[in-house]
């Protein structure tokens, strides 16, 4: 969050309640979970990369991934590397569903219908309590930049917590309607969000305030920038639109008559695409430049796909997606595109046999990248 201390100072005078909201202090789990108990399964290795996903069931799973080496010849005359995926912990983490899950540094967060956060610290493996109070409905995403928080809500309001202290700053009014998804612009100048009162909101963030709204045509359920930053897309149920940064105006759509229910950005060669996960268990890439759909993974998954997102890794722009049956899989994204979606071989899966339900988040070589939310149907 880029705002000088001046300013914090004089949103903490004018927004700060006069009792400081205390954490709820409870007993760690994480202590014991993220350890090396024998009743959970251990990586052999360094992980390369960590998927941590909410359930329907309450409980949080960290799976780690890692590269092994060809382990037949029909591999090896492939030149082609397996990622084997294993749990690292699994954490009872709240009393209603998790509906989201943000990482930040050495920081996790977690969002549920209970209206509470649960807050973790990775690297000390120690579990600092929750925050409650400040939001009257579910918490529906959560996102970080720098030293901040922000968190959105079922009760129209996003709000601004400073993680040193874990104080809360200031709530952000603009929505008439619950708040879907926030997207952080790389500046930490601007950040957007969409609601289900049909607007997408531009806040500046060296203010804390809102600097525009502008209506759409439907709910926006998903929102986030460009690798470039000049533009932004917004996923609706059947359909991805993006838009200019400069004008707001709409510069492409992508349509599907199957239910949109997550999507990111891959970049190849400068050229943008966008990859989309749906309903009928099919993954499809769509060309940002002229909205056509150039690639499809049928059946993907047995059963509908909730997140997709792309993390670097060895070199390698691996594609993660899940499934609501509880499958985690992890593709060659290029390998997607050079075959037209035919005869692709997954990388590496794992089952957690649960509802996945809300968050997909990655770790690479020690920095933590959010990498999708998962939405219910």
């Amino acid at each position: 969050m880029a705002v000088s201390k001046k300013r914090t100072r004089s949103t903490e005078e004018t927004d700060m309640p006069a009792t400081k909201k205390q954490l709820v202090e409870t007993k760690s789990t994480l202590d014991s979970l993220l350890s090396n108990a024998a009743s959970i399964q251990k990586a052999e290795g360094d992980e390369d990369f960590r998927v941590i996903t909410g359930t329907y069931e309450r409980i949080l799973y960290g799976i780690n991934a890692y590269w092994t080496s060809a382990s037949s010849e029909k591999e090896q005359d492939k030149k082609r590397r397996q990622l084997k995926m294993a749990p690292i912990f699994i954490v009872p983490a709240h009393t209603g569903l998790i509906r989201t899950v943000g990482i930040g540094g050495q920081f996790l967060a977690s969002g549920s219908t209970d209206e509470i956060i649960r807050l973790y610290d990775i690297k000390k493996r120690k579990e600092y309590g929750s925050l409650g109070g400040h939001h009257q409905g579910d918490i529906t995403d959560i996102k970080f930049y720098g030293k901040y928080m922000l968190t959105a809500s079922d009760d129209h309001s996003i709000c601004l917590w400073r993680t040193k202290d874990w104080e809360y700053l200031k709530t952000l009014k603009g929505h008439k309607g619950r708040v879907n998804s926030m997207a952080i612009h790389d500046s930490g100048k601007i950040a957007l969000s969409v609601s289900a009162d049909r607007t997408v909101v531009v806040w500046n963030l060296m203010t804390a305030k809102k600097a525009s709204a502008n209506k759409l045509y439907g709910e926006g359920m998903k929102v986030l920038w460009n690798g470039k930053g000049d533009q932004y897309a917004i996923m609706f149920d059947r359909n991805i639109k993006v838009y200019n940064v400069s004008d707001a105006k709409m510069t492409q759509t992508m349509e599907h008559r199957s239910k949109f229910h997550d999507c990111c950005y891959y970049t190849l060669d400068d050229k943008e695409y966008l990859i989309s996960g749906h309903e009928d268990k099919t993954i499809r890439m769509w060309d940002v430049a002229s909205g056509e759909c150039v690639v499809e993974l049928t059946q993907a998954h047995d059963f509908r796909i909730k997140t997709v997102s792309t993390v670097e890794s060895e070199g390698t722009t691996v594609l993660v997606s899940t499934s609501s049956d509880g499958w985690i899989k992890c593709w060659d994204t290029k390998e997607i595109l050079d075959k037209k979606g035919k005869d692709v071989e997954s990388l590496g899966q794992y089952n957690t046999r649960v509802e996945l339900h809300v968050a997909l988040f990655i770790k690479v070589l020690g920095n933590w990248k959010v990498i999708s939310r998962i939405y219910l149907a």
